[in-house]
């Protein structure tokens, strides 16, 4: 193999009066919170935040505040972004020309610095990403050399595996800089990433998808990360699926210490590099339990079409639901961990499916899901839940119920939508990440405990 190249650098840019580079912004935020830190770790270090149950213990955690997450939380009624929801982000962040969706890459500077971009200064962080925007030739003929018998997911996550020799982070704890400068190292390896998820994800689809992957892609350095991707997989032209992939990285690009990101977060503790950690963090996300529920999700939809066809009446629905629930099946896309009312994202895709129309398949016939059903489930299955599984405590819907079966309605292909989705909650992890090291948090090593010594605790 060859030597680990370094990443494209970023260019001298003359920036305009009051705009900010993304690391500026950073430096600005960084003396005020670490004095808050030290004063949590100092002053307040052996104040009672949480009365510890058992519940919590035999629950997986649930409900016990334990990690200190910068940049998102998950309240009972939806994600809020430094204080703030996605509907109030709306207002503040700009958007690309023409686009309807928040910018990722505008929540993404929300998320390194809690302060809103000004154009210009979206501007040129979309061009920094853009000119790191490229893939070793190595990592290339790893990607081509993976079998097709391996899914999508597990391409991706052997790549960040393999991209983990070209780390910033890595480098500079081998050479032994200070803990106190490590965020920069992080910063690079995070901003490389970023860039790079577009060559990756799109290389992997069109090696499964037939399309020329010899072809180098002509890249618009002046264009969002999501118009990029569009020219990657040769949909250039394809404005609604810009829009979709902007949507889905907005949605999915954080969400507090849920199974994905907490992994990373884990892996990233232990001073382990920003790739190796995408890559574990893809890996857990593969649990039906967290994001293989978008896939469990589309597969119920599309059985459910099969069987009660395309305009079911309430009765037929409800006795099918009803079915599942004696049955003791699981009803995918329904419930939350944390969210205790329906999940706030399903608003902005049910908005998405009425402002741009459902493309007409290849085949002319009626899409295998059919998204208007779907929606119209939702009305009805947290009622049975409510009736016949009184005990679960939330039972409406969450993203995963719709996000997965309009992505295959816009024409994303059913085995490509976790390894879209896994991209946005990545990017979000990585800002996280270069918190993690200006504040120079701990290893993550919770006390584990045997219920006969909790037991005996009681």
């Amino acid at each position: 193999m060859e030597p680990a190249q370094e990443s494209i650098r970023p260019v001298s840019i003359q920036l305009p009066v009051s705009t900010q580079t993304l690391v500026q912004a950073i430096g600005a935020r960084i003396p005020a919170r670490r004095r808050l830190a030290e004063r949590l770790s100092t002053v307040h270090a052996k104040r009672v935040v949480h009365q510890m149950t058992v519940e919590n213990v035999m629950g997986g955690m649930r409900g016990m505040p334990s990690i200190i997450w910068e940049i998102s939380e998950t309240h009972p009624t939806g994600v809020r972004y430094h204080g703030k929801s996605l509907d109030e982000l709306e207002a503040a962040l700009p958007k690309w020309p023409g686009s309807a969706q928040i910018s990722p890459e505008a929540l993404l500077w929300f998320l390194y610095t809690a302060s809103i971009p000004t154009q210009a200064e979206l501007k040129y962080f979309a061009e920094d990403l853009m000119r790191r925007c490229q893939l070793p030739r190595e990592i290339e003929d790893f990607i081509d050399s993976l079998p097709t018998t391996l899914s999508p997911l597990t391409h991706m996550q052997m790549t960040y595996s393999a991209l983990a020799k070209y780390s910033k982070l890595a480098a500079a704890v081998d050479n032994g800089v200070s803990k106190a400068n490590l965020w920069t190292y992080a910063l690079e390896d995070a901003l490389d990433i970023t860039s790079r998820s577009i060559l990756v994800i799109s290389r992997i689809h069109n090696n499964f998808y037939g399309k020329d992957r010899k072809i180098k892609p002509r890249l618009d350095m002046s264009g969002d990360l999501a118009k990029n991707l569009a020219i990657c997989m040769g949909r250039s032209d394809d404005f609604t699926f810009i829009e979709l992939t902007r949507l889905a990285w907005v949605l999915h690009q954080d969400h507090g210490a849920n199974v994905s990101a907490h992994t990373m977060r884990l892996v990233s503790s232990a001073l382990g590099d920003p790739y190796s950690a995408i890559s574990a963090g893809i890996t857990a996300g593969t649990g039906a339990l967290h994001a293989m529920a978008i896939e469990n999700s589309l597969a119920y939809n599309k059985k459910m079409v099969e069987s009660l066809g395309l305009n079911p009446s309430r009765e037929d629905i409800e006795a099918y639901i009803l079915r599942d629930i004696q049955a003791g099946a699981v009803l995918p896309g329904y419930g939350h961990a944390v969210l205790r009312v329906a999940d706030p994202r399903l608003a902005w895709v049910r908005r998405f499916i009425k402002e741009y129309p459902v493309p007409p398949p290849a085949n002319g016939k009626a899409p295998t899901t059919s998204l208007d059903l779907i929606q119209r489930m939702h009305d009805i299955v947290p009622d049975q839940i409510r009736t016949y599984l009184p005990k679960v405590k939330n039972p409406a819907p969450n993203v995963d119920a719709l996000s997965g079966s309009t992505m295959l309605a816009y024409g994303i292909e059913a085995d490509f939508i976790l390894m879209f989705m896994a991209n946005g909650r990545g990017m979000g992890f990585l800002c996280q990440s270069i918190w993690d090291k200006v504040l120079a948090l701990p290893i993550e090593r919770p006390q584990s405990i045997t219920m006969d010594r909790l037991l005996a605790k009681l």
